[in-house]
């Protein structure tokens, strides 16, 4: 009897010591759980804020509403998560980023069909499209500013108001729809080096090509005003997107003079995307900014780019209204010609050259254009050449809903990545300079 007693008793503290080192155990799993989710969502791998959720919200968004709650969150960079959906569509050939892949792969037929037929009928209606915009896009013509430098005589500003370009009511493009070509190749598409003898590589210059009057006395009076918003300190104060996220850079200097070098790409480590992201760090790590970096894929149908746009930024200033400032980060360039280079040597690096682009088709342009004044005046006072001229069109480019927002174009596709990404700090910079006493 003492022994079956004796059993029972080992068999219940053997049961005991089991289900205590089992909750012990357990607890470890949850705080070492909890280390490394707090440790993951303060490095720079963040995968709990990048999760790609962007490109599945057009197709589930009628079923599944809380992806739109999710959307709002507007977040998203390089992150591990990218890289683990670029070795499923190399080993499985689908794209997370892409509903349609993922179509492809549950239907032979339609893989079939968008590989050949479809893919064909893409490229060629962008063919047609580069080369409309490439014939109703007005190009620079020598001497009028447009490398960054005062042309020869008095009108080296293009202020006033111009003739109507015949580009914004073009048949064919709705408005805000086309591409933003600054035009204006360097030497063939080759690197022009600066002129440092110039006099006048400080001065503001502005390509005005809206119907707007703009003069010095306007700019004067910009300059001198104060922004009229203010930051909260501890909510998302600057968002970063991309109206035409696949616009994409060289990888290496080699590949300019290539013929079938892609003018864009979906990879997020070589377009503007990669871009912006750079730009977020600096503003982040550096500075102190609070800011929210969107890298929804808005140019699948490239005619609606803007349209998808604007929703994105109104869906997101929907569930951050403490956002003032608003960048709309592009690069230069058309695919079906030439490729665009634009580059400046600062500090012994190469940085590929930037312009602000104010859309004046709507209320808030004056306010818009007041911080890219005061934004393009702090780089070209400490780096006179990086800067290119102004440009002002009839459009509103989504600016409409913020008092700073604005386009900024980092380089053309004849630029290096490390190229636009060596100038994202002066942006930065000067972004600090500007509004630092505001956060």
């Amino acid at each position: 009897m003492r022994k079956k007693y004796g059993r029972n008793r080992a068999k219940v503290l053997e049961r005991v010591l089991k289900t205590t080192l089992t909750a012990l155990l357990a607890f470890m799993a949850i705080q070492i759980g909890i280390l490394g989710g707090n440790l993951l969502f303060d490095s720079d791998i963040n995968i709990i804020r990048n999760i790609h959720v962007e490109s599945f919200k057009s197709t589930l968004n009628q079923a599944i509403p809380l992806i739109d709650t999710v959307y709002n969150s507007g977040n998203i960079s390089i992150s591990f998560t990218g890289e683990l959906s670029n070795l499923i569509a190399a080993i499985f050939n689908f794209n997370l980023d892409n509903p349609v892949t993922i179509l492809n792969a549950q239907s032979s037929i339609m893989c079939s069909f968008y590989n050949n037929n479809y893919r064909e009928y893409l490229a060629k209606e962008m063919e047609k499209e580069d080369k409309y915009d490439n014939i109703n896009t007005p190009r620079d013509k020598p001497g009028d500013g447009s490398d960054g430098k005062a042309g020869d005589g008095d009108d080296d500003t293009s202020y006033g108001k111009p003739e109507d370009d015949g580009h914004e009511d073009s048949p064919g493009l709705r408005q805000d729809q086309s591409s933003i070509y600054y035009g204006g190749q360097e030497e063939n598409g080759k690197e022009k080096p600066d002129d440092d003898s110039s006099t006048d590589r400080k001065k503001i210059v502005i390509k005005n090509e809206s119907k707007q009057k703009v003069d010095d006395g306007l700019i004067e009076k910009l300059l001198k005003e104060d922004l009229n918003f203010k930051f909260d300190k501890k909510a998302p104060q600057i968002l970063i997107y991309h109206t035409h996220t696949s616009e994409g850079y060289l990888r290496k200097l080699e590949d300019l003079d290539k013929k079938n070098i892609a003018s864009r790409t979906q990879d997020n480590r070589y377009n503007v995307v990669r871009v912006g992201d750079e730009l977020r760090q600096h503003l982040e790590k550096k500075y102190g900014f609070n800011v929210m970096h969107n890298g929804t894929v808005n140019d699948y149908d490239y005619n609606d780019s803007y349209i998808n746009a604007g929703k994105t930024v109104n869906n997101i200033i929907k569930g951050n209204p403490t956002i003032k400032v608003i960048i709309d980060l592009h690069r230069d360039g058309l695919n079906g010609v030439e490729k665009l280079r634009r580059v400046t040597e600062i500090n012994n690096k190469k940085a590929a050259q930037m312009f602000f682009v104010i859309g004046t088709d709507h209320e808030n342009w004056k306010e818009n254009f007041k911080l890219a004044l005061k934004l393009h005046k702090s780089i070209n006072d400490k780096y006179p050449g990086l800067m290119l001229p102004i440009l002002l069109r009839n459009a509103k480019y989504n600016q409409q809903v913020a008092a700073g927002a604005f386009i900024i174009e980092i380089g053309g596709d004849g630029n290096t990545l490390d190229e636009a990404l060596e100038s994202t700090k002066y942006l930065a910079e000067a972004i600090n300079d500007v509004l630092g006493s505001l956060k």
